[in-house]
């Protein structure tokens, strides 16, 4: 019998919490929008704020660039992922999206369970697709040490990508240096799936992945420092899994952090996943 805890949302058998703090090592900018616009402000666009004004990275952004930066790496490993945006999202690309929310609703919990792990990547299991929560949470990082800086730029055009004539663009942004907390919680996580966290922060941590906007002008550099690990439960979840027994790690550099998790990591990289189906 197929042991599908890691999908369920009905039993608890592990919370894992990874938190620490973010420290950007390059400007960075999460636009705020219109409704974050302050008429006070010498930029003409703003980072996203909390009603305090502390520049904030929505647990929202923290998700995206993990599901992204997975992506990259289960396909190098010719492990099948889809990218979860739009249409493009394993139930329905293997056509079983109507079948599966005729399922929720008829309530056939089993049924849908088994089409859930049946036929989504390992992304969709740990990040969520459309009508399944995911089994990991970032929340929102609240600066409470930063600095803003503004910078007037060349606007791009969106059509040709080229400098737009006689077109200034004034941004906020946050300074580098500044800290941002961080935490994350999963629940019923296999190892695998630990390792496979770690393995996205550490291409996080070593700049091959930046966060927020304009990227292509260097922004978005950031690394992890003061990393705490704690898991309570079993210490395997899931037939396919490797039992790890690494329960607590803390270490303020992210690659000694990294060393104390590499067990994770091998578990993430000799595992033979076995879904989705064809």
């Amino acid at each position: 019998m197929v042991d599908y805890t890691f999908a369920r949302k009905d039993v608890l058998k592990r919370t894992v919490i990874i938190e620490g703090n973010v420290i950007n090592t390059a400007p960075l900018r999460i636009g705020g929008g219109k409704a974050n616009f302050s008429p006070s402000s010498l930029a003409r666009d703003e980072v996203l704020k909390d009603v305090l004004g502390n520049p904030v990275i929505p647990g929202s952004s923290w998700k995206g660039v993990f599901r992204s930066t997975g992506e990259r790496i289960l396909r190098s490993r010719n492990v099948k992922v889809c990218s979860g945006v739009g249409r493009d999202y394993c139930l329905n690309n293997k056509r079983k999206a109507d079948y599966f929310q005729r399922l929720i609703k008829e309530e056939k919990v089993e049924e849908a369970l088994k089409t859930f792990w049946d036929y989504t990547c390992l992304n969709c299991k740990l990040f969520g697709t459309m009508s399944v929560i995911g089994s990991v949470r970032f929340l929102d990082s609240v600066s409470s040490s930063y600095t803003l800086g503004v910078r007037t730029m060349v606007a791009i055009s969106r059509e040709d990508g080229a400098a737009a004539r006689r077109a200034l663009l004034t941004v906020e942004f946050v300074e580098p240096g500044s800290v941002f907390p961080f935490k994350l919680i999963g629940y019923n996580l296999p190892n695998y799936a630990i390792g496979y966290l770690i393995k996205i922060m550490k291409n996080i941590n070593d700049e091959y992945v930046q966060l927020g906007g304009l990227k292509t002008r260097g922004f978005g550099f950031v690394r992890f420092e003061n990393l705490s690990f704690t898991s309570q439960g079993d210490n395997k979840i899931g037939d396919e899994d490797k039992p790890v027994e690494i329960t607590h790690v803390k270490e303020k550099d992210f690659n000694n952090f990294f060393e104390q998790m590499k067990k994770f990591v091998e578990a993430f990289e000799s595992v033979s996943i076995p879904y989705p189906k064809e």
